[in-house]
């Protein structure tokens, strides 16, 4: 894989865009050759409501085990911090099958466009509360 570091000086503006371009095409297709999308035709697909269960089961043990609104009080954090931080890291590790259900569910089940929706929007609560550090802050808007 090419690791150039953009923009390269003796290229115009044109040239460095088509070289960006080309790298994030072969970014993409030796992501896709190494983590291949499972696609489940519409028929195969089965039916959602095991796992609409166990997403459920998973938001209620989140908010039991983390507390949002402390989560929503954490501002100053550095990156190198975090995965040492005692209420955030253990929250943001547990958010990891909560979207991975979320992927599985759209991709495999026969969950409804409205239920994915509500879904989601529950998550995004438990992810908005974990934040996204930016800047050294954490970001709860995103």
């Amino acid at each position: 894989m090419n690791e150039n570091k953009f923009p390269i000086p003796h290229l115009n503006l044109d040239e460095n865009k088509k070289l960006l371009e080309k790298e994030g095409e072969e970014r993409c297709a030796d992501w896709l050759a190494r983590f291949p999308e499972k696609v489940v035709s519409t028929e195969e697909r089965r039916d959602a409501e095991k796992e609409i269960m166990e997403f459920e089961g998973f938001i209620i043990n989140f908010e039991k085990t983390h507390s949002l609104s402390e989560l929503n009080k954490i501002i100053d954090l550095n990156p190198e911090d975090s995965p040492n931080h005692p209420l955030r890291e253990p929250a943001r590790l547990a958010l990891i099958p909560i979207v991975t259900l979320i992927s599985t569910l759209k991709n495999e089940t026969d969950i409804s466009e409205e239920k994915l929706k509500e879904l989601k929007s529950k998550y995004m609560i438990l992810s908005r509360a974990v934040g996204m550090i930016n800047k050294n802050k954490v970001d709860h808007n995103r």
